[in-house]
Parts: C-alpha cells; sequence; structure tokens
C-alpha cells in the first residue's frame, strides 16, 4: 500500500467546508509553499478573518475567489510518507452538479462533508446518491464544524443515526464517519484534544489505509476508446492507435481482442504508456495500443477479450 495512488473527491453541500478541508489537509501534511501560505496569510487578513482562510488554495477561478464558492473541479497533488494523492475538489452548488459528477467520476473514495449544524441536507442526499450511482467503493462521512457546536458527540450521534438510516438504500459496502472542524484542524491531520470521546482513526490516517488494489478487477478486461490516434505524419504515416483507459482486466501483447458494437476481432501488437512500450497494462493505467490488423473502430467502442465480452441487453434490473 506504501505509495499506493488514491484519488479522492469532496461532496456535500455548498458552505459544508470542502475546499477549506482541502486547504487543512495541505497545509497540516506541509504540502505547500511558504510562498503560497504567505499570500493566503496576507489575503485572509485583508478579508478580516482571524483564522487563514484555507478554501483559497484551491478556488482558482476569479469567481469563486469573489464569491468564496466552489464553482470548477478544482485538482490537487499531494504526498505523506505512506502514499500519493489526487484531490478532485468539487463544487456544492446544486446549479454545478454536473461537475462534482466529473470529478468524482474517477474517484477511489469520496468524502462527504456534513455541517455539524444543519445535518443531512438535500445536497448531502444528492451527491451521496451521485457516490453509489457511480460506484465509488470508499465513503468518508466527514461531520465538519463541529467546533460551532461545542464539539458535542450527541451532536455528532444524531447526524450519524440520520445518515446511516439515509445511507441504508444505497449501494455504498464502505463508509465510516469522523466528527471534524476543518477550520480548526481536530482529527483532519492531527488527533483532535476537544473531542477525547472520539476513538476512531483521523481523516489522513484513513485515506492513508484505504485498500485500493482490492476494489480493481483484474478478470474483465475493458477498455473504452476515448481517441483514436492518425497522426497523418511521414514517420507514422501508417499509425492507427487508440487511446483510453483500462477500466479493469489485464491486457498483453498477443491477446485476442474484440471491438463492440462491430464484434470485430484482431491482436494487441503493441502497448503503450507515455514515452513506454509496455509488455502487460491493468487498470487504472491510461494507454494507448496498436492491433494486429486495421479494423473499423470509433471513439466510444469497447475493446474486450474474445474470450470475455460482457453480456448484451436491451433491458436492467433495478
Amino acid at each position: 500500500m506504501k505509495g499506493e495512488l488514491l484519488r479522492f473527491t469532496t461532496a456535500g453541500s455548498v458552505d459544508d467546508g470542502k475546499s477549506t478541508l482541502i486547504g487543512r489537509l495541505l497545509y497540516d501534511s506541509k504540502s505547500i509553499f511558504q510562498d503560497q501560505l504567505a499570500a493566503i496569510e496576507n489575503t485572509s487578513k485583508k478579508k478580516g478573518l482571524d483564522d487563514i482562510d484555507f478554501s483559497l488554495l484551491t478556488d482558482g477561478l476569479k469567481d469563486e475567489r469573489e464569491q468564496g464558492i466552489t464553482i470548477d473541479v478544482a485538482y490537487r497533488y499531494f504526498n505523506t510518507p505512506n502514499r500519493k494523492f489526487i484531490i478532485a475538489d468539487t463544487p456544492g452548488h446544486i446549479q454545478y452538479t454536473r461537475n462534482m459528477v466529473t470529478g468524482a467520476s474517477t474517484a477511489n473514495a469520496a468524502l462527504i462533508l456534513i455541517d455539524a449544524r444543519n445535518g443531512v441536507i438535500e445536497q448531502t442526499k444528492r451527491h451521496s446518491y451521485i457516490a453509489s450511482l457511480l460506484q465509488i467503493p470508499h465513503v468518508l462521512v466527514c461531520i465538519n464544524k463541529m467546533d460551532l457546536v461545542n464539539y458535542e458527540k450527541g451532536a455528532f450521534d444524531k447526524i450519524k443515526e440520520q445518515y446511516q438510516d439515509f445511507a441504508a438504500k444505497l449501494d455504498i459496502q464502505d463508509f465510516m464517519f469522523i466528527p471534524i472542524s476543518a477550520l480548526k484542524g481536530d482529527n483532519v491531520v492531527n488527533r483532535s484534544k476537544n473531542m477525547e470521546w472520539y476513538n476512531g482513526p483521523t481523516l489522513l490516517h484513513s485515506l492513508e489505509n484505504i485498500p485500493v488494489a482490492n476494489d480493481l478487477n483484474h478478470i474483465d478486461f475493458r477498455f473504452a476508446v476515448q481517441t483514436v490516434l492518425r497522426p497523418h505524419t511521414d514517420e507514422y504515416h501508417d499509425y492507427r492507435g487508440y487511446a483510453g483507459r483500462i477500466s479493469s482486466g489485464i491486457l498483453r501483447i498477443g491477446d485476442q481482442v474484440t471491438a463492440l458494437p462491430s464484434q470485430l476481432q484482431s491482436r494487441i501488437k503493441k502497448i503503450h504508456c507515455a514515452n513506454l512500450e509496455l509488455q502487460e497494462a491493468y487498470p487504472p493505467q491510461s494507454i494507448s495500443i496498436e492491433l494486429e490488423d486495421d479494423i473499423d473502430i470509433s471513439r466510444g467502442d469497447m475493446i474486450v477479450k474474445t474470450t470475455n465480452q460482457p453480456q448484451n441487453s436491451q433491458e436492467i434490473d433495478t
């Protein structure tokens, strides 16, 4: 697990503290530069704030900074001695829900933030439904702003029960609850001295120990073609490749594959990842492949192993 990449997204209603939480994670894990820290300290003072406004670390658009909200998806990268992380900080406003879906689409885990004063509200449920539909395997419910309810265990337990009743309807296999204060730093990276009644892990410790490898399907090869590569240069005059991200399964040179829906078949000639030529590839790598035969494949087609094809149907069970 050491060094393994984890992609996670934030979710929850507007002003529940998603951007502040990400900023606090970056700050307490010492993942920001001194000039960045100086800039947000200066801006926070200009705004008349007593504490550092950590949300400024992720709110990059001018409108976001001026309105104090997140509109677009902001990606941030950081690492600890135990793991590498890619964060997708997503908007909470209902009109930007599609941006939230974009950020959550590749996540291994979702942080659902809930304001300890408000409990489970409509946007909390909406984002949780989306996490379930996207089959995000791990959900961490962060009950935030515990400092505004005097760090009371009763407030935490009430919201935990609320969410558990709601989550019973969802297809979420693994979720846990953490009481935090993103603004003050309680239970984000460092254990809170204000909530000694909580004996669970901090948020960062939980993120470092999510077993990502167990979530991957290495049997059923599925590769959705995102781009057909035709350089049209003298060096690559006859080159035809297919780029995309492996959703599941393992691919090797020489494997017989079938393109769907055409059912045309060929074998894998070459596999490339960045500038490297590979003998095999596995999820969630983004790769390009060459086939031995020049068959008709378009963007949106699915390439699968000939001996392991998905079942086609026009009906679904719900």
